[in-house]
């Protein structure tokens, strides 16, 4: 009983499973510009995910389904694929449409990082082969199949072509791209005495003036290449560089060295009274150059353009120096020397040669002192010059008397004479003395003579009465 049960059991599965027969889908996706599998894919039957596709681009589905099936793929990068199948269907192709991105490239000066405007941006790659100009942002905007690498070049007049490659690996990117110009010339200027860089300098190239060098002596300024350029380089102070010069397409740096100019000098010598000063030693920079002629001028010399030191020394002169900046505005430099100073001692005395302390001397009516015990004062003046002294002392007469202190002296001793005051009351009580003494004698005198007459007149009467 239970075996018969069995065998009929297994007779009715076996006509179930022949009925109903199961189908086998085989999906595959394709890209479709290359037809190269698209790995990854997500499968979804009637709205319900399976599976997702292997590196060959297929997914298998087996399925009972007697209706029709609703069949979707995705895949990031590509448009959602949808589509309506045959339930014995047992393949199924489909096409992966790549989604679109915008890919901006902006094309920018190297040096300058200035936006380019007008430059030519090609563009080819998976379904692209397109052109454009950039704008006046030096922007210029592609829509592009996503999931791709592009070749971009560049192009404007006087700079370099460029090419590029970008992977388009999102819905939107934005590229940056330096381009160098080809036409480029960069003028460095340097000191030929020391090599330093030369600031300042004037750069001209067909008589127009491009510009002048930083502090780091370059000019940097922009020339169409492959053609010869009359070039002149120039500053002042320095020996202008001129040259007719062929650019070749390779040549960035054009160096130029500039040597200092050289002028004729030469130095004259006077005193202060316009008078040439003969054999003044003449030094230039500190350096020795030599001796003034009899007309108080130098040799020439010739001296770098710039500024230079100039000393003249000679004895019993003050020492001269100027500085001057060399140019070639004057060839000729005057040197007037002050006489130099003596050390002057004056002594103040009266007629009989004694020393007079305590003068008051004075000259331009600046006070030079007061003579001390041994009636002497010591100062600085010039010499070559004459002086006015004016001397003051209590019981002397006030004198101005004029000396003069000879050219070139260095040490000499001038001496004053001054004469006292008549003392009026010595002379009065002289003179009163004198005038006692006078009426003295005159008295005496006058009463020695009466005396005289009475003794005659009283020897007579005695002689008379003798006789009666």
């Amino acid at each position: 009983m239970n075996l018969r049960r069995i065998i009929a059991l297994a007779l009715i599965l076996t006509t179930l499973c022949c009925i109903v027969q199961a189908t086998t889908l085989t999906v595959t996706a394709r890209d479709e510009f290359d037809q190269t599998p698209v790995e990854g894919a997500s499968v979804y039957i009637n709205g319900a995910y399976v599976g997702s596709t292997n590196s060959d681009g297929q997914f298998t589905y087996s399925h009972s389904f007697s209706d029709s099936l609703r069949i979707g793929i995705e895949k990031s990068g590509y448009k959602y694929l949808t589509d309506l199948i045959s339930a014995s269907k047992t393949s199924f192709f489909a096409e992966m449409i790549r989604e679109k991105g915008i890919l901006s490239i902006n094309v920018l000066d190297a040096d300058t990082l200035e936006a380019l405007s007008g430059a030519v941006v090609k563009i080819s790659g998976t379904g692209t082969d397109d052109s454009e100009a950039t704008d006046s942002s030096g922007e210029a905007v592609f829509e592009v199949p996503l999931q791709s690498v592009y070749v971009i070049e560049v192009q404007l007049p006087r700079y370099d072509t460029i090419q590029k490659t970008v992977e388009m690996d999102q819905s939107t990117k934005k590229v940056d791209y330096l381009i160098k110009r080809n036409d480029l010339i960069v003028f460095q200027v340097k000191e030929a005495e020391n090599g330093l860089p030369l600031s300042g300098t004037s750069v001209y190239i067909e008589e127009i003036l491009q510009g002048t060098t930083g502090s780091d002596g370059r000019l940097t300024t922009y020339i169409e290449h492959e053609r010869t350029y009359d070039v002149r380089i120039q500053k002042d102070e320095y020996q202008v560089f001129e040259e007719s010069h062929f650019f070749g397409s390779d040549e960035v740096i054009y160096s130029v060295t500039l040597s200092k100019s050289l002028y004729p000098i030469t130095l004259s010598v006077y005193d202060s009274e316009k008078r040439p000063v003969e054999f003044a030693e003449i030094y230039i920079d500190t350096n020795y150059f030599g001796k003034s002629d009899t007309y108080g001028r130098s040799g020439v010399t010739e001296l770098v353009a710039g500024k230079h030191s100039f000393e003249v020394r000679k004895s019993g002169y003050e020492t001269w120096y100027e500085e001057f900046t060399i140019d070639g505005t004057d060839d000729n430099i005057i040197a007037v020397i002050e006489y130099g100073k003596s050390s002057v001692t004056i002594l103040v005395e009266d007629k009989d040669h004694k020393a007079v302390s305590g003068a008051v001397v004075k000259s331009e009516n600046s006070t030079i002192g007061v003579t001390d015990s041994s009636g002497k004062i010591s100062t600085q003046l010039l010499s070559g010059q004459d002086y006015v002294f004016d001397v003051t002392c209590n019981g002397y007469k006030d004198v101005s008397i004029v000396k003069n202190v000879p050219k070139g002296s260095t040490e000499m001793e001038i001496v004053l004479t001054i004469e006292k005051e008549t003392d009026l009351i010595f002379i009065g009580g002289i003179v009163l003395l004198i005038i006692i003494i006078c009426a003295g004698l005159f008295f005496g005198l006058k009463k020695f003579s009466g005396l005289k007459k009475g003794g005659s007149k009283g020897r007579s009467g005695r002689n008379s009465g003798g006789t009666l």
